[in-house]
Protein backbone atom coordinates (compact mmCIF):
# COMPACT_ATOMS: atom_id res chain seq x y z
CA UNK A 1 0.00 0.00 0.00
CA UNK A 2 1.35 3.52 -0.93
CA UNK A 3 1.41 6.33 1.05
CA UNK A 4 -1.15 7.83 -1.26
CA UNK A 5 -3.36 5.36 -0.83
CA UNK A 6 -2.88 5.23 2.73
CA UNK A 7 -3.79 8.65 3.24
CA UNK A 8 -7.48 7.50 1.33
CA UNK A 9 -7.89 5.11 3.54
CA UNK A 10 -7.49 7.21 6.64
CA UNK A 11 -9.62 9.89 5.17
CA UNK A 12 -12.34 7.23 4.60
CA UNK A 13 -12.24 5.59 7.90
CA UNK A 14 -12.10 9.12 9.56
CA UNK A 15 -15.55 10.00 7.47
CA UNK A 16 -13.77 13.10 5.71
CA UNK A 17 -14.05 11.21 2.35
CA UNK A 18 -16.37 9.41 0.60
CA UNK A 19 -14.82 5.86 -1.73
CA UNK A 20 -15.88 5.33 -4.89
CA UNK A 21 -16.05 1.36 -6.38
CA UNK A 22 -14.99 1.05 -9.99
CA UNK A 23 -16.70 -1.98 -11.89
CA UNK A 24 -13.66 -4.39 -11.68
CA UNK A 25 -14.31 -3.84 -7.92
CA UNK A 26 -11.19 -1.50 -7.15
CA UNK A 27 -11.94 1.64 -4.58
CA UNK A 28 -10.55 4.46 -5.41
CA UNK A 29 -10.74 7.87 -3.37
CA UNK A 30 -13.21 10.30 -4.79
CA UNK A 31 -11.01 13.17 -3.89
CA UNK A 32 -8.09 12.03 -5.78
CA UNK A 33 -7.87 13.50 -9.29
CA UNK A 34 -6.45 12.14 -12.06
CA UNK A 35 -4.29 13.90 -14.82
CA UNK A 36 -3.71 13.30 -17.91
CA UNK A 37 -0.63 14.65 -20.21
CA UNK A 38 -0.43 15.93 -23.88
CA UNK A 39 2.82 16.51 -25.55
CA UNK A 40 2.42 20.28 -27.47
CA UNK A 41 5.08 21.25 -29.58
CA UNK A 42 5.16 24.92 -30.02
CA UNK A 43 6.74 26.74 -32.76
CA UNK A 44 7.92 29.53 -30.16
CA UNK A 45 8.90 29.24 -26.95
CA UNK A 46 10.67 31.30 -23.93
CA UNK A 47 13.98 30.45 -22.51
CA UNK A 48 14.60 30.47 -18.98
CA UNK A 49 16.28 34.31 -18.90
CA UNK A 50 13.21 35.62 -20.73
CA UNK A 51 14.23 35.58 -24.49
CA UNK A 52 11.94 34.43 -27.18
CA UNK A 53 12.74 31.67 -29.43
CA UNK A 54 10.92 30.70 -32.66
CA UNK A 55 11.32 28.23 -35.52
CA UNK A 56 9.25 27.52 -38.70
CA UNK A 57 6.82 24.48 -37.73
CA UNK A 58 7.69 21.89 -34.79
CA UNK A 59 11.18 22.26 -32.96
CA UNK A 60 12.89 19.37 -35.00
CA UNK A 61 16.70 18.83 -35.75
CA UNK A 62 17.82 20.61 -38.96
CA UNK A 63 15.74 23.68 -38.65
CA UNK A 64 16.88 27.23 -38.09
CA UNK A 65 16.39 28.64 -34.20
CA UNK A 66 15.80 32.34 -34.52
CA UNK A 67 15.86 35.02 -31.39
CA UNK A 68 12.95 37.45 -31.47
CA UNK A 69 14.90 40.64 -30.97
CA UNK A 70 13.52 44.34 -31.43
CA UNK A 71 15.44 44.95 -34.68
CA UNK A 72 13.97 41.45 -36.19
CA UNK A 73 14.50 38.00 -35.52
CA UNK A 74 18.33 37.06 -35.91
CA UNK A 75 20.00 33.38 -35.92
CA UNK A 76 20.29 31.92 -32.21
CA UNK A 77 23.86 31.89 -30.78
CA UNK A 78 26.04 28.82 -30.64
CA UNK A 79 25.43 26.81 -27.38
CA UNK A 80 22.39 24.64 -25.53
CA UNK A 81 19.42 26.92 -24.27
CA UNK A 82 16.93 25.93 -22.17
CA UNK A 83 13.56 26.50 -22.48
CA UNK A 84 11.17 27.08 -19.45
CA UNK A 85 8.98 23.97 -21.00
CA UNK A 86 11.98 22.16 -20.05
CA UNK A 87 13.66 21.53 -22.86
CA UNK A 88 17.56 22.09 -23.92
CA UNK A 89 18.07 22.99 -27.18
CA UNK A 90 21.63 22.58 -28.84
CA UNK A 91 22.53 25.06 -31.74
CA UNK A 92 25.43 25.12 -34.33
CA UNK A 93 27.52 27.85 -35.02
CA UNK A 94 24.73 28.65 -37.92
CA UNK A 95 22.05 28.71 -35.44
CA UNK A 96 20.43 24.82 -36.61
CA UNK A 97 19.11 22.85 -34.11
CA UNK A 98 21.80 20.26 -34.02
CA UNK A 99 19.98 18.36 -30.78
CA UNK A 100 16.86 18.55 -28.29
CA UNK A 101 16.40 17.02 -25.45
CA UNK A 102 14.27 17.23 -21.84
CA UNK A 103 16.03 18.25 -19.14
CA UNK A 104 15.90 15.19 -16.67
CA UNK A 105 15.13 15.98 -13.26
CA UNK A 106 16.25 13.28 -10.24
CA UNK A 107 13.39 12.24 -8.72
CA UNK A 108 13.74 10.01 -5.87
CA UNK A 109 10.39 7.91 -5.70
CA UNK A 110 9.89 5.55 -2.57
CA UNK A 111 7.22 3.48 -1.96
CA UNK A 112 6.61 3.16 1.57
CA UNK A 113 4.14 0.08 2.76
CA UNK A 114 1.73 0.50 5.15
CA UNK A 115 -0.36 -2.47 6.45
CA UNK A 116 -3.92 -2.14 7.82
CA UNK A 117 -3.02 -2.61 11.18
CA UNK A 118 -0.61 0.71 11.36
CA UNK A 119 -3.65 2.32 9.63
CA UNK A 120 -5.87 1.42 12.29
CA UNK A 121 -3.97 2.80 15.03
CA UNK A 122 -3.05 5.85 13.63
CA UNK A 123 -7.19 6.09 12.97
CA UNK A 124 -7.42 5.52 16.43
CA UNK A 125 -4.65 7.61 17.38
CA UNK A 126 -6.74 10.76 15.51
CA UNK A 127 -10.25 10.11 16.28
CA UNK A 128 -10.13 11.27 19.77
CA UNK A 129 -8.24 14.62 18.46
CA UNK A 130 -11.46 14.73 15.83
CA UNK A 131 -14.16 13.97 18.19
CA UNK A 132 -12.92 16.51 20.91
CA UNK A 133 -12.38 19.41 17.38
CA UNK A 134 -16.00 18.14 16.69
CA UNK A 135 -17.12 18.91 20.67
CA UNK A 136 -15.39 22.51 20.74
CA UNK A 137 -16.80 23.48 17.26
CA UNK A 138 -20.37 22.55 18.86
CA UNK A 139 -19.56 24.73 22.16
CA UNK A 140 -18.27 27.72 19.93
CA UNK A 141 -21.94 27.63 18.58
CA UNK A 142 -23.68 27.33 21.56
CA UNK A 143 -21.38 30.30 22.84
CA UNK A 144 -22.57 32.47 19.74
CA UNK A 145 -25.81 31.60 20.03
CA UNK A 146 -26.19 32.79 23.89
CA UNK A 147 -23.60 35.71 23.19
CA UNK A 148 -26.56 37.15 20.44
CA UNK A 149 -29.05 36.37 23.11
CA UNK A 150 -27.54 38.66 25.69
CA UNK A 151 -26.57 41.30 23.19
CA UNK A 152 -30.50 41.24 22.49
CA UNK A 153 -31.15 42.00 26.44
CA UNK A 154 -32.19 45.62 27.13
CA UNK A 155 -29.72 47.72 29.00
CA UNK A 156 -29.69 48.40 32.61
CA UNK A 157 -30.04 51.88 34.70
CA UNK A 158 -27.55 54.77 33.04
CA UNK A 159 -23.75 54.09 34.45
CA UNK A 160 -22.34 57.55 35.07
CA UNK A 161 -18.49 57.58 34.33
CA UNK A 162 -18.70 61.35 33.73
CA UNK A 163 -17.29 63.68 36.24
CA UNK A 164 -19.96 66.34 35.52
CA UNK A 165 -22.70 63.86 35.38
CA UNK A 166 -21.53 63.07 38.94
CA UNK A 167 -20.78 65.89 40.20
CA UNK A 168 -24.32 67.69 39.11
CA UNK A 169 -26.35 64.73 40.83
CA UNK A 170 -24.71 65.16 43.98
CA UNK A 171 -25.50 68.93 43.51
CA UNK A 172 -29.17 68.12 42.89
CA UNK A 173 -29.00 65.85 45.95
CA UNK A 174 -27.09 68.57 48.10
CA UNK A 175 -29.77 71.52 46.85
CA UNK A 176 -32.60 68.84 47.82
CA UNK A 177 -31.73 68.32 51.20
CA UNK A 178 -30.31 72.03 52.28
CA UNK A 179 -34.22 72.55 51.21
CA UNK A 180 -35.62 70.30 53.63
CA UNK A 181 -33.15 71.84 56.28
CA UNK A 182 -35.27 75.39 55.22
CA UNK A 183 -38.11 74.05 55.27
CA UNK A 184 -38.06 72.71 58.53
CA UNK A 185 -36.52 75.90 60.74
CA UNK A 186 -38.97 78.00 58.89
CA UNK A 187 -41.56 75.69 60.78
CA UNK A 188 -40.14 75.62 63.60
CA UNK A 189 -39.84 79.18 64.49
CA UNK A 190 -43.78 79.90 63.64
Amino acid sequence: MTAQEALGKIRVMLGLNEVEVSEDNTTTDASVETAETTDIKLASATLVDGTIVKTEGDFEVGKQLMVETAEGDIPAPEGSHETTDGLIVSVDADGVITSIDEVVVEEEETEQNFSDDFIGELVNVLKPSLDKINELSNDIKTLKGEFMEFKDEPGSAKVYNNLNDYTKRESDLMSGRMAKLVELRKNKSI
